[in-house]
């Protein structure tokens, strides 16, 4: 690897934590067969194969070529994310992305790749680690504030779909968007806050000292410095024009990743406004959430949830649907994460030293 080694010498790790992470790990699969069980139960695999089959593959082909657009947006806006913080080199912002992406996706229990991706670039671009995974904690809260924004934008201005399930269907997502609304401002807020004070030293920075100081010595010297490092890593926050720019970034990476949806299901000729894709969005986003292996269940689950209560699609289409942009959202990412991982020489084994290093 350039520079040397990016993964930290292996603890002595406990047989406990070991256990505890096979379990997690075990639970999460039960968790995504379970949802998968549920995503195929009463299912038509004769005309699911037939619609798969009859798919437009051009469209599939745009639509994977956007859906590998985005990782490039999201690495152009984690690098203003990460300006006030230090350079950081477009390319290794690309490969750590794709590599974290894949991680999450590929590796158990889940989540790891948000770990991994910070460290890796920050031993790379010789940052600071917990300033990096600030900006990642950043980006998920930019990522929720622009769905919330597409989603309300579209409840408020576009069509809504017709039927007592799309009626239901838009209700739960006007009551999700107001829940993850103000979680998502209170958080962006506490988070302002930190990032002033760390920049100008304010009272604030100064209560947390106090407050940590309370901890034995050999917690609270790490644990204040990682706080202090934290709130650097979110000085993009009172740094405007890099704000702006990442804001901008984000609406288009939503943008593009609604798009490529949008494609996906017109491959399967089901015709829905653009705009309304937005709605399936906000569902999906639920979908993820559910921190199974590759976002298995959760994401085809409320996938063709949406299309059949929303829109009215036939159940077999929207779960061939359903398949279909799973596969286009997480098989190309995947595939070149493996290859940039191999490339780096690195080891699922290494991954699990970054979590416990962090």
């Amino acid at each position: 690897m350039p520079g040397g080694s990016l993964v930290p010498p292996e603890p002595a790790a406990s047989v406990e934590g070991r256990g505890s992470r096979r379990l997690q790990s075990a639970a999460l699969a039960l968790v995504g067969l379970s949802l998968l069980a549920f995503f195929f139960k009463d299912a038509d695999f004769a005309s699911i194969a037939a619609s798969l089959a009859a798919a437009e593959g051009w469209l599939i082909a745009v639509a994977v070529c956007l859906t590998m657009v985005s990782y490039f947006v999201r690495a152009l806006r984690w690098r203003y994310l990460l300006a006030p913080v230090g350079q950081a080199r477009l390319k290794i912002c690309f490969e750590t992305t794709v590599i974290g992406f894949m991680v999450n996706f590929l590796v158990p229990p889940g989540r790891l790749g948000e770990l991994a991706r910070p460290y890796l670039l920050a031993r790379r671009e010789g940052l600071s680690a917990s300033s990096a995974f600030a900006t990642v904690f950043l980006e998920r809260v930019l990522d929720l504030i622009t769905v919330i924004l597409l989603v309300g934008g579209w409840l408020a201005f576009g069509s809504a779909p017709d039927g007592a399930g799309s009626r239901q269907a838009v209700y739960g997502l006007k009551v999700g968007g107001l829940l993850a609304s103000a979680a998502a401002g209170l958080g962006l807020a506490a988070m302002f806050v930190l990032a002033r004070n760390v920049r100008q030293g304010g009272s604030a920075l100064a209560r947390v000292e106090t407050v940590v100081g309370k901890l034995p010595l050999r917690v609270a010297q790490p644990a204040f410095r990682f706080i202090k490092s934290f709130g650097e890593g979110l000085g993009v926050l009172v740094d405007r024009g890099n704000l702006a720019r990442a804001g901008f970034l984000s609406l288009v990476l939503w943008l593009n990743i609604s798009f490529a949806f949008w494609l996906g299901a017109r491959a399967f000729h089901v015709e829905i406004p653009f705009g309304a894709t937005f709605l399936v969005i906000g569902f999906l986003t639920v979908g993820v959430a559910v921190p199974t292996p590759g976002a298995v269940g959760g994401y085809h689950l409320m996938c063709a949830l949406a299309l059949t209560l929303m829109f009215g699609v036939n159940e077999n289409t929207a779960k061939a649907i359903a398949l279909a942009s799973h596969a286009i959202a997480f098989i190309p990412v995947s595939l070149l994460g493996i290859f940039f991982f191999v490339r780096e020489g690195m080891t699922l084994r290494d991954i699990r030293r970054i979590r416990t290093a962090t």
